[in-house]
């Protein structure tokens, strides 16, 4: 087989000379060939000659389904809108841009033979092929349409850079573990092949069981593989399936979000395979690539232009569908710095941002949330690390603000439910945090001081939630505190009734005092305590400290408006504290 560019129909071209070949066969059922998918794309061509003609709205997670159904709408010049997932009200506000919805499955009652339409030579390279769609910097999702002649030119570079056929039995097979709903998936998991003529599978191939056994079957019929992958999946991939048994790999790619170093090795280690990233957006097709273990700047692909204004990324690129005439510099929202010929990236400009290679906006879930009834703000922010974590801060009304952890449990399920009509899951933040107030500096910006200090406890297990603070008196402080249900102490003390120790409630009191006034004087013991309730995992309560010249008065309580109930209390016995 040789490279078929994509306004030429390669699936019609290689369909009438790989069918016979019997390595293709070999391959079983999960994998997808230009031979196998004639037929349905010509029983997609006889329903859709009975529908309106115009933009459709294609959405369906098996390849085997959704590639026919794409084939079908491009031989007939229609356009297939491309939603990320298909969540009720991400279908609904779409619907008055599509004459209609492809359905999951060919209807039963679909024509099997009617006068097949004459399939065209080539397609309109400036036609829309597909139309996609990426969060805007309002929140509201955005419209991309990709033209078929900007899908060819990258497709045409990555056979460049890539090739998947070399005249040699031993041509590649592609597997893919991403979504072919988003540009990346599209592109290398689906559209490469079916332009080089190769099989490709993409079902189920998230799981690293079958990962290994679609590996396997690559290797039975002669084949070396290349994987479409994401940080994600790499970062899970287990060592227990002994993968250098499983066959050649040729190239694993990764795309989504940049992939941590160490897990870049460890994956090469793993599969005794290159590595190679693709960083890039929905509007700009693939910037730049990179191997990790050669360089962790980024080439940019070939075409592709730029440069550093103020400290961000522009560039120009053949792949943008927009791209006017002559070019225009291209304003991409990452910060970056120039390294000769390839950059760096710094990082997001924007409140875009990716958890688990997902581009979530933080705007569009801060809207979801003040839509909920008691919300009185809130934000979402991530929690930089390896794991992507996303967090929310929500202030509520205070008699909607939770106090024990079945009430905190309850809310949660709520806001959950809530933000799910609309996103997937990995966009729905992990860690809440439930505040009178969210913390503003004086700007009405977020402190990212204060922010850090709510998300204290996830990287020190020994504290506790921290959830703001006021000032009612001259050296008194009351702080509002929960209790994490993973918090250390609770491991060993009453097996059958997790509670906070005594000495742990002192221990705290101890060190807020020191955080609000500075070292304190040397600690002589304790005065007076007083353990009147237990305080259990997920309860919240507010933490009075007093300042004496030589003792602290502490005081744990319930954080309901009341306040009379008291976990402990009691003084911490200093030598003379001086005065701030």
């Amino acid at each position: 087989m040789t490279f078929t560019s994509l306004c030429h129909l390669p699936w019609r071209r290689a369909a009438s000379s790989s069918g016979a070949r019997p390595e293709i066969h070999a391959l079983g059922d999960a994998w997808l060939t230009t031979s196998r998918l004639a037929n349905e794309i010509d029983r997609w061509h006889a329903w859709l000659a009975t529908q309106p003609q115009g933009a459709w709205l294609l959405y369906n997670r098996d390849p085997a389904l959704f590639c026919p159904a794409l084939l079908a709408l491009w031989e007939t010049g229609q356009t297939a809108v491309l939603p990320g997932d298909d969540r009720p009200q991400t279908l609904a506000a779409m619907a008055s841009q599509v004459v209609g919805r492809i359905p999951e499955r060919l209807p039963d009652e679909a024509p099997r033979s009617r006068p097949m339409p004459a399939i065209p030579a080539t397609l309109a390279r400036d036609a829309i092929a597909v139309t996609l769609y990426t969060s805007g910097s309002t929140g509201a999702p955005v419209s991309v349409d990709k033209l078929f002649a900007c899908l060819e030119a990258e497709l045409d570079a990555h056979h460049a850079l890539w090739p998947l056929v070399g005249g040699k039995p031993n041509d590649a097979a592609v597997i893919s573990q991403v979504s072919h709903q988003h540009i990346y998936g599209l592109l290398v998991g689906l559209l490469h092949p079916l332009c080089a003529g190769v099989p490709f599978c993409a079902r189920d191939c998230g799981y690293p069981e079958v990962l290994s056994a679609r590996l396997e079957e690559a290797h039975a019929a002669g084949r070396t593989a290349v994987i479409a992958s994401s940080p994600p999946q790499l970062a899970r991939l287990p060592a227990y399936l002994e993968w250098a048994a499983r066959g050649r790999i040729e190239r694993l790619f990764s795309s989504g979000a940049p992939l941590p170093q160490r897990h870049a090795a460890r994956t090469e280690a793993l599969l005794q395979a290159p590595v190679i990233e693709i960083y890039g957006s929905t509007e700009t097709g693939g910037i730049g690539y990179r191997r990790q273990r050669d360089d962790t700047d980024w080439q940019p692909f070939p075409g592709v232009e730029f440069r550093i204004e103020a400290g961000t990324l522009r560039l120009r690129s053949p792949f943008l569908s927009d791209a006017p005439s002559p070019p225009q510099w291209w304003a991409q929202p990452d910060r970056a710095e120039a390294n000769g010929e390839r950059f760096r990236l710094l990082g997001r400009q924007d409140r875009i941002v990716k958890v688990a290679g997902k581009r979530v906006s933080l705007t569009a879930l801060e809207q979801a949330l003040h839509e909920c009834d008691a919300v009185l703000d809130a934000r979402c922010v991530t929690l930089h690390d390896d794991q992507e974590r996303l967090g929310a801060i929500v202030a509520l009304e205070a008699d909607a603000i939770p106090q024990a952890r079945d009430e905190r449990h309850a809310l949660l399920t709520t806001l959950r439910q809530h933000l799910s009509q609309r996103f997937e899951g990995v966009a729905i933040p992990r860690y809440w945090r439930f505040v009178d107030a969210v913390p503003r500096n004086t700007q009405g910006k977020l402190d990212n001081v204060l922010v850090k200090r709510l998300f204290a406890d996830l990287n020190d297990s020994r504290l506790p939630r921290w959830l703001g603070d006021s000032h009612p008196a001259p050296n008194t402080v009351r702080v509002t505190l929960e209790v994490p249900e993973q918090l250390r102490y609770l491991d060993g003390h009453f097996d059958s009734l997790a509670l906070v120790p005594g000495v742990v409630m002192v221990q705290w009191a101890y060190r807020l005092g020191e955080q609000y006034w500075g070292k304190l004087g040397p600690f002589r013991g304790v005065e007076r305590v007083k353990f009147q309730q237990m305080l259990r995992p997920g309860t919240r309560c507010t933490l009075t400290l007093e300042r004496h010249p030589r003792h602290i008065a502490f005081r744990f309580s319930s954080g309901h408006a009341s306040g009379q109930e008291h976990y402990c209390l009691g003084k911490l016995r200093l030598d003379e504290v001086t005065d701030a």
